[in-house]
């Protein structure tokens, strides 16, 4: 038996995104105990895992005090727990997270990169300042962990090019995983199509392309449905709520607000949509695979894996609103389209994605 500390960026991912990871820990003996900035899911948490324990952080924020003074709460949670292995999920937490339980002699140090985002864009001088930070800390971070993983090549590609990890310490996992008994197919629904996008609500995630995309389309097909379902975010690529409501109110799109089950939406809907410009491998994605939904997404890191062109979906380029309602068009004219290609996403989430196979992938390379 070990104990095994967890450390996550959101208590809503610990059981959104490695719930069955936990579940999986503990049916094997060991203990889990998860760090979270938030206490939001902590019941739920709690539920699965031996422990919870917060360590307030800004997940956006570049304040450095701030920042010391989550490592000093993860130092202090890491010496009165004594793990024998951390298991560490988006930046901060794998930074802070490394370099505490290096000060603690922990040695068994793992990370997951889950995504480049914000930081790796290099579009506005506020990106490249703060990517140029994200690769320092990583280089100092990541020297220490045994195996690093990623959820596509081309993320892990660009941190062996800049000489921030070592090739040999790095592995691949096909993005978190679904539980597909979870996410069962679903028919298609009948009447005029659907389209969801389901992210939060970000820029970075191409929902103002989505939605000039649907601005445009609604002109020529009005029984079709554009809609958008996801919590608002704090982050610097963040959109205020008041900018969705204002389309929402001009009938462009169809906001939903944010739900804790995904699956009503997703059934109701005929294609799912995600224009983003880099994922680590998007989970909004494969669950909508896993209930059958055709995908337009974009050619970019990430997202480009969950796509067999023209099988069960489309890529488009990113920041293109025309190519996009482009390749929404054709979906619209030839439905004959989505249910061949709503059969090919069940059985490429089967065979690539289930979230059991996933997990014993990084058991096995962890020795946990």
């Amino acid at each position: 038996m070990k104990r095994i500390a967890i450390l996550e960026s959101s208590s809503r991912s610990l059981v959104n995104f490695r719930g069955n990871l936990i579940r999986t820990l503990r049916q094997r003996g060991h203990e889990v105990l998860c760090i979270a900035p938030d206490a939001w899911f902590a019941d739920e948490v709690r539920a699965i895992a031996s422990e919870f324990a917060t360590a307030e952080v800004a997940r956006a924020g570049l304040n450095p005090l701030d920042d010391i003074l989550y490592y000093r709460q993860l130092r202090q949670l890491l010496a009165r727990r004594r793990p024998d292995t951390i298991l560490a999920y988006t930046i901060k937490p794998i930074v802070y997270g490394t370099m505490a339980a290096r000060n603690l002699g922990i040695s068994e140090i793992y990370a997951l990169i889950t995504g480049l985002g914000y930081a790796f864009m290099n579009v506005s001088y506020h990106q490249r300042l703060t990517g140029l930070l994200a690769r320092s800390l990583y280089r100092r971070a990541l020297r220490f962990d045994r195996r690093v993983f990623f959820q596509n090549p081309d993320d892990r590609d660009e941190f062996v090019t800049l000489n921030i990890v070592e090739s040999e310490k790095t592995a691949l996992v096909n993005g978190s995983g679904v539980d597909l008994q979870h996410f069962t197919q679903q028919p298609l629904p009948d009447g005029p199509p659907v389209f969801l996008l389901i992210a939060r609500l970000l820029k970075d995630k191409g929902i103002m392309e989505y939605i000039e995309a649907a601005a445009s389309l609604r002109k020529v097909f009005p029984s079709a449905r554009f809609q958008l379902l996801g919590p608002a975010d704090p982050s610097p690529s963040g959109l205020p709520l008041s900018t969705i409501e204002r389309y929402t109110e001009a009938g462009v799109i169809e906001y939903l607000g944010a739900t804790r089950d995904v699956r009503p939406f997703l059934k109701q809907a005929s294609v799912f949509v995600l224009p983003s410009y880099r994922e680590g491998l998007p989970r909004t994605v494969v669950e909508a695979m896993a209930t059958g939904r055709p995908i337009v997404t974009s050619d970019a890191p990430g997202c480009r894996q969950t796509v067999q062109e023209g099988e069960n979906g489309f890529l488009v380029p990113i920041r293109n609103p025309s190519a996009l309602a482009a390749t929404m068009r054709r979906l619209i004219e030839t439905p004959q389209l989505l249910p061949p290609m709503a059969a090919v996403s069940r059985r490429l989430a089967e065979q690539n994605y289930d979230v059991h196979e996933i997990n014993r992938q990084i058991i096995e390379q962890t020795c946990i």
